[in-house]
Parts: structure tokens; C-alpha cells; sequence
């Protein structure tokens, strides 16, 4: 496994594919658009049509089906929410396994369960047909700069033909040899995400409460080693009170859960994850669904008796 990069603009507008686009999100809508940007043909489903129309205004096409999509594209992208909808997209009756052709990719770019990822890669190999999957990590900015990253796993040819595609979008790509190293890696990463942004509010809770404006913390981990941008970000937005999604508290959560199902599998302790669940949990019960993963630090403002807020700054000299 390895990686390579791509920053070079000239060369993802001359190795243009047609590529089809599954699911049209925060994530799948943000690579659509970046795809016609960067002058690759687009093609486009989503379930409902409604959010395909600012697609279709900038030149995608759209598809009354996924096997209509595959039929159409030599790249098909899907991004949904789990495998209930993969499964649909992939083996429905207008499924995409059917109606691709033996020269065209699927490439899944949603976040499922490891077993799922090993299901889903049997089928198209039993099927003849090609399938890659490729879990991402960033969000709708990284994609319209060009620097989201990507994990692709599957056979070698395969990957290599979603390249040019991925190079729109992505300045980082990881090869695995397996869909299912590509959906570890994946899960390795957004449970870390999860425990960032419980350990940020922890620590931030805990200065206020000992007298601590939150904003003099969040300006010394910027200035260490400790300093990773989400806590910049994340740490402003808290203060700010901005909730605005990036990223669901709900996918988060079955992120997590999906980890502990992969981590029974290979007998893996993640001591962390059940405390860091528990808490996702309880902000769904909250009624922070549709929020910002970081709103599971509201959770524990409610525990801790304060809130984090504007007003807690301070500065160094």
C-alpha cells in the first residue's frame, strides 16, 4: 500500500472520465460540483430530485436510476449514509451491479462496516464487475479545494482507474490492496476524530470551571505540539455556538458503532469508544441529530453545569 499526490490543476482538467454521482449530500453534492469544475462529464442520482437541480444548472445530467447512472459513466461514485443504502443502490432492481459495464468502476466513497466492505467486494468479483472502495476524510471545503483525502482499496487496475477521477477532488490518495484495509483505515480515523472532540470539551470545561477562559486554551494548543487544527476549529465554533453541520452527530455515531463491530471481529479492545459512544448517544436523545459532531460537547456542558460560549476570552502576551 502506498500513497500518492496530485496538486497539479492542468492535469485533472486534461484526464477528464464520465463519471456518475450517487447520493448528492453534504459530501456527494460537493464532489459533484467539484468533478464539473475540474471538466469532467457528470452524471447524477439522488432519491430526491430536488437536490440535484443546482447540479444540473452548472451542466450535470441527470439519471432516473443508479443502473441508469452506470450505464452512463465510466466512474460511478456513490457517497450515502450506510449499508441499508448501498445495498439498494448496488443489488436494487435499478442497481448498479447489473447495468455496469466490464471496462466501468464502482467506486463506493460512503463509510461502512468492514464486513459490509468485504460483502459488497465478493459480489462484484463474483459478478465480473469492478469495485472500489474508497472512504474519505475532510469535508464539503476540502472537497472544492482539491484536498480531500482518499483511501482506495481494491485490485491495483481498478484503483488506478478512479485516479484521474479522485485527483479532482483529492491531493492525497492511499492504495490498499483491499476494500476492506481501505474502510479500517477509515473507521481508525473517525473514531479519532470522535475522541478529539470529546477530550477538547473535556479539557475546556475543565479550565472554565477552574477560571480559565476556554479561548486562552484553545490559543495555547494552537502554539504547541498538542496544536491539530480541529482544535482551532473546532474550539471556535464552540465558542461561537456554532452548530452548523459538517458532519452529523448521528453518522458519527454509527462510525462508532461500526468500529466496535469490526473490533469484535479481530477481538480488538477500543476502551475509549464505549465512553465516547455513550456520549453521542445521549446528545441523539438530546435531540442533536442534524447537528455537528462537536455538539456532543453540549452534552457535557449539561454535566459539567456551565456552558462554553463568546465572552471566555483572553489572550498572551
Amino acid at each position: 500500500m502506498g500513497r500518492i499526490g496530485a496538486d497539479n490543476l492542468t492535469f485533472r482538467r486534461c484526464c477528464t472520465l464520465r463519471t456518475g454521482v450517487i447520493g448528492l449530500g453534504i459530501m456527494g453534492g460537493a464532489i459533484a460540483e467539484r468533478l464539473l469544475a475540474t471538466g469532467h462529464e457528470v452524471v447524477v442520482y439522488n432519491r430526491t430530485r430536488e437536490k440535484a437541480e443546482p447540479l444540473l444548472n452548472l451542466g450535470a445530467q441527470w439519471a432516473d436510476s443508479p443502473a441508469e447512472v452506470a450505464r452512463q459513466s465510466e466512474v460511478v461514485i456513490s457517497i450515502v449514509t450506510d449499508p441499508a443504502a448501498v445495498e439498494q443502490i448496488s443489488f436494487g432492481e435499478k442497481g448498479v451491479l447489473n447495468a455496469l459495464s466490464p471496462q466501468s468502476v464502482h467506486c463506493d466513497m460512503s463509510t461502512v462496516s468492514v464486513a459490509w466492505t468485504r460483502h459488497i467486494a465478493h459480489a462484484y468479483r463474483q459478478a465480473g464487475k469492478r469495485f472500489v472502495q474508497a472512504p474519505v476524510l475532510g469535508g464539503r471545503k476540502q472537497i472544492l479545494e482539491g484536498t480531500l483525502l482518499v483511501f482506495g482499496g481494491g485490485a491495483e487496475e481498478d484503483v488506478q482507474r478512479c485516479e484521474p477521477v479522485w485527483r479532482a477532488f483529492s491531493d492525497k490518495i492511499w492504495r490498499f490492496p483491499t476494500a476492506e484495509q481501505a474502510t479500517t483505515t477509515k473507521l481508525a480515523c473517525n473514531m479519532l476524530i470522535a475522541h478529539m472532540m470529546v477530550g477538547l470539551g473535556q479539557s475546556l470545561l475543565f479550565a472554565a470551571k477552574g477560571g480559565v477562559p476556554p479561548a486562552t486554551l484553545i490559543d495555547i494548543l494552537s502554539k504547541s505540539n498538542l496544536g491539530a487544527p480541529m482544535y482551532s476549529t473546532k474550539g471556535k465554533a464552540l465558542l461561537e455556538r456554532n452548530f452548523r453541520a459538517n458532519f452529523f452527530v448521528r453518522h458519527l455515531l454509527k462510525d462508532l458503532s461500526l468500529a466496535e463491530d469490526a473490533a469484535r471481529e479481530t477481538n480488538t479492545m477500543l476502551p475509549l469508544n464505549a465512553l465516547t459512544r455513550e456520549l453521542f448517544v445521549a446528545a441523539m436523545q438530546q435531540g442533536y441529530a442534524d447537528e455537528d459532531y462537536s455538539a456532543v460537547v453540549k452534552v457535557m456542558e449539561g454535566l459539567a453545569g456551565i456552558q462554553l460560549g463568546e465572552g471566555n476570552s483572553s489572550s498572551a502576551d
